[in-house]
């Protein structure tokens, strides 16, 4: 009787391991891809129209394609311009009365492979850019660029209030400084996760 119990019990732990052979073959987690998010890349968002098209009207890069509008912010008196160019973001700041006059417009490359960058926010790596109006505004924009999105800190003299935004952009405004915001640039899914680690 012991005999025919230890037999039934091999053959239940036998029958059991070749179960679980079965269940993980060609399936074997340590070689299984991990899940890295992916968004919608930049230059795939839909383009906006900008009033004035003060873009057309400024002296842009264009080193590996079309300029493209993708978002805008009206903060205080100037207009925040978000736009890529190719495998480039880039960034205009105009005068909201005359979008002639630009007082900031640089672009920067994203980074050519996940290896490279800065990772300092969510939907990454980034280039780093930055730069100062030059026309007596006293402002200043620091420019993230991914493939994926953009993230500008813009701050200027006097108040940087929100008035009126578009496209692919959100704001995080700095209650304890309010000559300064976050202009996130990107898919939904993009802006919400990089919002969330700010």
């Amino acid at each position: 009787m012991a005999k025919a119990i230890r037999k039934l019990a091999i053959g239940a732990a036998l029958s059991l391991s070749c179960m679980a052979c079965t269940a993980t073959s060609g399936n074997n987690p340590s070689t299984a891809p991990s899940f890295v998010d992916r968004f919608t890349p930049l230059n795939r968002l839909e383009p906006i129209d900008l009033d004035g098209d003060p873009l057309s009207e400024t002296e842009t890069f264009q080193t590996s394609g079309t300029s493209k509008a993708i978002g805008e912010v009206h903060a205080g008196n100037y207009r925040v311009i978000a736009y890529t160019e190719g495998s480039s973001c880039g960034i205009l700041v105009v005068d909201a009365k005359s979008s002639k006059k630009p007082s900031i417009n640089f672009v920067s490359a994203w980074p050519k492979n996940d290896s490279g960058g800065i990772r300092r926010y969510a939907a990454g790596p980034y280039s780093f850019a930055s730069g100062a109006g030059g026309d007596g505004s006293h402002s200043r924009a620091s420019l993230y660029c991914s493939e994926s999105a953009m993230v500008i800190e813009y701050s200027v003299k006097g108040n940087a209030q929100v008035s009126a935004r578009q496209g692919h952009a959100s704001i995080k405004e700095r209650h304890s400084t309010p000559e300064s915001l976050i202009v996130i640039v990107g898919s939904d899914a993009a802006r919400k996760k990089i919002r969330g680690q700010i």
